[in-house]
């Protein structure tokens, strides 16, 4: 039988799903941009159904954790990053409790689109991760950034030149090297015009050329900025190859 709590880890707000099987795995959900983790709950229990035990954490703006005005730009353009940021520096607690939690299981990270940026980041920064599926996301931010900055109305921004350093720092494109013996499936949609998919194909294609890092780059001709049920399945697939 499956059950959902919400639980705090640390200052946290968190749905834990588990699936009360052998579990194959933990995976830490992480959700989008104006999204909150209730509304990842149905995914949540669609990997705990297939033996995954999961957590999706809330972050920083979103849900009970306080509400931005997620058009107001360019103040909601640096939020979406800060979130980013915050997401990453979280994830030491997140992993921490998933392996006391499961201590002999593998994780993986996942998310979409917002959620992906981070997944991608946490697989770079956390040795302790296995693998990372990334829905509509990127992992070379600073073309994001390019691009996204381009296709928004956006007034000059103070704040631009501490931010584009910050993701210089941080970017998984320019830290592959640390992804050996490591895992990353990219899920994309073909037309998506939120999250330009041109940044997640350069990415992935620096990633095939590391040997040490397993990969496999899917995309989804005509769709848009959503999850499907194919990209769902096309995860299940990839995590029960990985970590079953």
């Amino acid at each position: 039988m499956i059950t959902e709590e919400k639980i705090y880890i640390g200052d946290i707000p968190c749905l834990k799903i588990e699936g009360h099987e052998k579990v194959k795995g933990v995976i830490i959900f992480y959700h989008g941009w104006s999204s909150t983790k209730e509304l990842q709950s149905l995914r949540g229990h669609i990997l705990a159904a297939y033996g995954y035990d999961v957590l999706i954490p809330e972050a920083i703006y979103h849900g009970e954790r306080g509400l931005i005005d997620y058009d107001e730009n360019p103040r909601a353009y640096k939020r979406f990053w800060e979130t980013i940021f915050r997401n990453l520096e979280e994830a030491r607690q997140l992993i921490d409790y998933a392996q006391a939690w499961q201590p002999h299981v593998p994780l993986a990270v996942m998310g979409h689109s917002l959620g992906g940026f981070t997944a991608l980041g946490v697989l770079t920064w956390y040795s302790e991760v296995v693998t990372a599926v990334s829905m509509n996301g990127s992992g070379w931010w600073d073309e994001s950034e390019r691009r996204l900055r381009a296709e928004l109305p956006l007034k000059p921004m103070d704040f631009l030149p501490e931010l584009q350093e910050k993701i210089a720092c941080f970017d998984p494109y320019t830290h592959v090297n640390q992804l050996s013996g490591r895992s990353v499936l990219a899920l994309t949609a073909g037309d998506d015009d939120t999250v330009n998919p041109a940044a997640e194909t350069f990415y992935m294609d620096r990633l095939y050329q590391y040997a040490g890092v397993r990969s496999r780059y899917i995309t989804y001709p005509g769709l848009k900025h959503f999850v499907t049920t194919n990209m769902m399945q096309d995860a299940i697939s990839w995590l029960e190859d990985i970590l079953a």
